[in-house]
C-alpha cells in the first residue's frame, strides 16, 4: 500500500465509531459489545535494539479498551495492500511490545489482540504462524512455541459481513468485494460520517481525484452518501465532456471565419466564451 493510501487507511480506522465498529464485527459477530466512549488511544511507537543502535517500531493503530475503568484489552490493525510471509514475526514483535509495556507500567495483564487487514484481491496464501516462518528441523518444534495472526481478506468477507458494519468501514468493505466479484462498484445508499476521511480514501482507491473535488463541493455537515457522490461526479465528468466538444467545435468555427454571434449560437457557448477564444486564435502567431 502506497504511503498516502496507508496513512487515509490509518487515518479513517483511527476515530472510536470506526474502530469499535470494526472490532465488534470481527471479534463479536457484530453485536455491540464495545462501546466507542471505551476506547482510548494508545502510543503506537515502541522500539527495539539491532546491531547495539535503537530503532523504532510503528503500529498502524492500536487503542486500550476499557470497561468500568479496567483495562480489558489492547487492540490494534495492521493494514497490508499485499500479503506478506514475514507477517507473523512482525505481529510479535508488535504484541510483546505491548506485553512489555504493560510490565513497565504496572497494568495488570490484559489480551493483546491484533487484525491484518488484507487490502488486495487475493486471499493470504502464506504464512500466518511463527512456526510457518522458520526453517526448523522437526526435532526442535516441540520446544518452540508458535504465534498465529488473525487474518482479515477485505475482499473475501460475506456480504452477510459487510452488512453488520454500522461506520463508514463498511462502504470501503463493500467498495473491496464488489471489486473482486465484478470488477464495478455500484455504492450503497448509508450516510457517510466521515466525509472528508472517507472520499479521500475513496480517491486514492479508484485513483480517481474527483472524489477529492466533490469533497470540496461538499459542506462538512451535509449528510450525503456515495450514491450522491458519484451521481454528482459523473455528472461532472459529463458536462465537462460536453464543455470540452463545444469549445472544440467553436474554435473550428472560428478558424473558419465564422462571426462570434453564430459560433456562440451554433457552439451553445456564451458569447464572451466565444470573444476569449477569438482572441487565443488571434494571440497564436501564423
Amino acid at each position: 500500500m502506497s504511503n498516502e493510501k496507508d496513512i487515509l487507511e490509518k487515518h479513517l480506522e483511527s476515530f472510536n465509531d470506526v474502530f469499535s465498529d470494526m472490532m465488534n464485527v470481527f471479534i463479536f459477530g457484530g453485536d455491540e459489545v464495545i462501546n466507542e466512549n471505551d476506547l482510548e488511544d494508545v502510543n503506537p511507537n515502541s522500539f527495539y535494539v539491532e546491531n547495539a543502535k535503537t530503532k523504532e517500531q510503528e503500529r498502524d493503530v492500536t487503542k486500550k479498551w476499557r470497561k468500568k475503568n479496567v483495562i480489558v484489552s489492547f487492540m490494534g490493525f495492521e493494514n497490508q495492500t499485499k500479503p506478506d510471509s514475514t507477517m507473523p514475526l512482525r505481529v510479535i514483535s508488535y504484541d510483546g511490545a505491548s506485553y512489555k509495556y504493560m510490565l513497565a507500567s504496572e497494568i495488570p495483564p490484559c489480551p493483546v489482540i491484533t487484525f491484518v487487514l488484507n487490502f488486495s484481491m487475493q486471499k493470504w496464501a502464506t504464512n500466518k504462524t511463527i512456526l510457518e516462518c522458520l526453517n526448523i528441523d522437526e526435532s526442535l518444534k516441540p520446544f518452540v512455541s508458535d504465534y498465529k495472526i488473525n487474518v482479515i481478506d477485505v475482499a473475501y468477507l460475506s456480504r452477510e459481513t459487510v452488512n453488520k458494519f454500522k461506520s463508514d468501514f463498511k462502504i470501503i468493505a463493500d467498495y473491496f468485494v464488489q471489486m473482486r466479484e465484478t470488477g464495478e462498484y455500484k455504492p450503497m445508499p448509508d450516510d457517510i460520517k466521515h466525509i472528508w476521511e472517507l472520499l479521500l480514501l475513496m480517491g486514492k482507491l479508484a485513483d480517481d481525484d474527483r472524489f477529492k473535488v466533490e469533497y470540496y463541493r461538499t459542506h462538512r455537515e451535509e449528510r450525503v452518501n456515495m450514491c450522491e457522490v458519484l451521481d454528482k461526479v459523473e455528472n461532472r465528468g459529463i458536462a465537462k465532456g460536453k464543455h470540452e466538444t463545444a469549445v472544440s467545435n467553436a474554435l473550428t468555427m472560428l478558424k473558419d471565419g465564422l462571426g462570434i454571434e453564430k459560433t456562440s449560437l451554433y457552439s451553445g457557448l456564451p458569447v464572451d466564451e466565444v470573444i476569449a477564444l477569438s482572441k487565443e486564435i488571434k494571440a497564436v502567431p501564423v
